[in-house]
């Protein structure tokens, strides 16, 4: 399983009327997060070379604990292929209180720009599913 870590500063205008921030905005995070894995990874290059867009196949949220106004937030993010398939989990932490606010787990594939889902690249299969873990 591979890992990388993202961080971000919860904004005003991701706050629901209650002041904490809106439940849709955890998928922005999470959609952020993965973004960022695929970057710094090194996937991202390899992915729009092959001509193919992530597009996210499903995805659930476990809303724990809320986020607010100027918290400091960092997202773990694991992504782990297993017979051509694409997990992802996320671990979205406040960081002011060490406690986890949401979870967030789903399924990436890939399509071409006909929009047909295809197979994931060689590389980046061989990649995900390679034993060493690095932390970044």
């Amino acid at each position: 399983m591979k890992k990388s870590s993202y961080e971000l500063t919860v904004r005003g205008y991701e706050l629901d009327s209650f002041g904490h921030v809106n439940n849709a905005v955890y998928l922005q995070y999470s959609e952020t997060a993965l973004w960022n894995f695929l970057k710094v990874h090194g996937l991202l290059d390899l992915i729009i070379d092959a001509g193919l867009f992530p597009v996210i196949m499903e995805s659930t949220q476990r809303y724990i604990h809320e986020l607010k106004m100027l918290d400091e937030v960092r997202i773990d993010t694991e992504i782990s292929c297993s017979c051509g398939i694409i997990s992802y989990r996320h671990k979205i932490v406040n960081k002011n209180t060490g406690l986890v606010s949401c979870r967030v787990k789903g399924k990436l594939a890939f399509v071409n720009k006909e929009r047909m889902i295809c197979d994931i690249p060689e590389a980046v299969r061989a990649y995900l599913e390679g034993e060493e873990n690095d932390d970044q």
